[in-house]
């Protein structure tokens, strides 16, 4: 096969799979939604549920906290409020302590071990069927654990997501905003087509019953909609179900969050990698290659695209332009990473987060290959 060709061919492959990881998907799941779309038979009930709150240094927040989650609708008798402090080392244990007359327990873990590891010991100590898992740093609406548990009426349901809303901290939204808004839509649309392939860390619930494959290195907001998936049991969205926590203007915290991110999604996905398998799995293998894979890839096919630019300049004008565009989209990032204030202007914004956040991707890549860890996490200081 002639080398053009094989360019033309890598160009436009890679220039598809972008367009397709970012807009085509979603466009797809429009489509299928409007052919058929599973609803989820919800109910106002009010099971016995645990709530398990995650927590480290949290001396500043935490209080906060437990009025917000004592202040839901949900009945006194009914809930259990676990905190699971992962080796504190301020004042978060007496502070939570001082709540135990309302009811709220402490469960002490001695040493760093992860949120994660937490949760897991939470759901351990938990005497409920329905867990909720929330962040020290999440706060809800009254009704928001009510909404989320109405799923549960449905036999059908294993996994319920919350809905994100971000509060941002400035002048302006930051890019990641904008990204949060983007994933709720695909959210609602994976969940109508069928379920989720992913969940709100900082709020969600499960049967308990699903959590004994609980992995306590890895993300629960992946592996949580996997495990629900391989019991014959869906995750859904709940959109009145809300968690909001804020956003601080600050890229090197965006940075270091997408790379802790990003490794621990690879780190499930390759131990669940059998999903992958369109054969066996069909729409959900669809649904984690094109949600998940593809995106982590993206930093490739852009590689690709420029890759290929380059050597078909001088078969056609459209090259140049494209080119053109790419150089364009490389320095306003630039551009506003020197000069941190232009991303206040949306122009500056968006190729700023598009950029950090694809070279976030391959930073994970790199620390995912060499087996770096993300297993303790620090709070973000306000």
């Amino acid at each position: 096969m002639d080398v053009a060709i094989i360019f033309h061919i890598l160009f436009w492959l890679a220039g598809f799979m972008i367009f397709w990881t970012y807009f085509g998907y979603l466009i797809a799941l429009k489509l299928i939604v409007s052919v058929r779309a599973r609803k989820v038979n919800k109910e106002d009930i009010t099971p016995p549920i645990s709530i398990i709150i995650t927590a480290y240094n949290e001396e500043m927040r935490i209080a906060k906290k437990l009025d917000n989650t004592l202040n839901i609708n949900y009945p006194v008798d009914k809930t259990e409020i676990i905190v699971v402090s992962d080796g504190s080392t301020d004042k978060t244990d007496d502070i939570v302590k001082s709540y135990s007359d309302r009811g709220v327990k402490l469960l002490r873990i001695e040493g760093r071990n992860g949120k994660h590891y937490g949760q897991g010991q939470g759901i351990r100590f938990a005497s409920n069927d329905i867990v909720i898992l929330s962040d020290a740093t999440t706060f809800l609406e009254s009704r928001g654990i009510r909404n989320i548990v109405s799923n549960f009426a449905d036999p059908e349901v294993g996994c319920v997501s919350s809905e994100d809303r971000m509060q941002s901290i400035g002048s302006s939204e930051s890019g990641e905003g904008a990204y949060v808004r983007y994933e709720m839509k695909l959210r609602a649309l994976e969940s109508a087509v069928g379920s989720l392939v992913g969940v709100s860390g900082s709020f969600f619930a499960a049967r308990k019953e699903l959590t004994e494959g609980w992995i306590d290195n890895m993300s629960a907001d992946f592996f949580m909609p996997l495990l629900t998936y391989k019991a014959k049991m869906r995750t859904v969205t709940e959109p009145d179900a809300v968690g909001y926590y804020e956003v601080v203007h600050e890229p090197g915290k965006e940075f270091t969050r997408k790379v802790r991110t990003v490794v621990h999604g690879l780190e499930v996905l390759f131990k669940f990698k059998e999903l992958l398998n369109p054969f066996k799995y069909g729409l959900y293998s669809f649904k984690i290659f094109s949600h998940k894979l593809s995106r982590w890839l993206v930093p490739f096919y852009l590689f690709c695209v420029l890759a290929a630019n380059i050597f078909l300049l001088s078969s056609h004008m459209v090259y140049w332009a494209a080119l053109a565009g790419q150089i364009l989209l490389y320095l306003l990032a630039l551009t506003a990473f020197i000069v941190p204030r232009l991303n206040d202007i949306t122009f500056f914004r968006i190729p700023f987060f598009f950029v950090m956040v694809n070279w976030s991707i391959v930073v994970s890549w790199y620390y995912f290959i060499i087996g770096k860890d993300f297993v303790v996490w620090e709070p973000t200081k306000r």
